[in-house]
């Protein structure tokens, strides 16, 4: 499940990627495209950090789900 969860923010980053889908909504993958347009170099490493730091939230959230669930078939987890 922690693979998967990361695999799908991969897939959701890279879908809004070929999208392209612009305007007042956009996510943070058309961010990266175009701050990397315009050269603006900072916005482009904050909305990679954050993009990273979903990712990390994503499987500690998911980890601790999946230790919750599984603690009383594996106790020794």
């Amino acid at each position: 499940m922690r693979t998967a969860a990361g695999l799908s923010l991969i897939g959701a980053v890279v879908a809004e990627f070929v999208a392209g889908t612009g305007g007042s909504d956009a996510g943070l993958a058309y961010r990266l495209v175009e701050a990397s347009y315009r050269l603006n170099v900072p916005r482009l490493f904050a909305a990679a950090i954050l993009i990273c730091l979903a990712g990390v939230a994503i499987h500690a959230v998911v980890g601790f789900g999946s230790r919750r669930l599984l603690r009383r078939w594996r106790p020794g987890s």
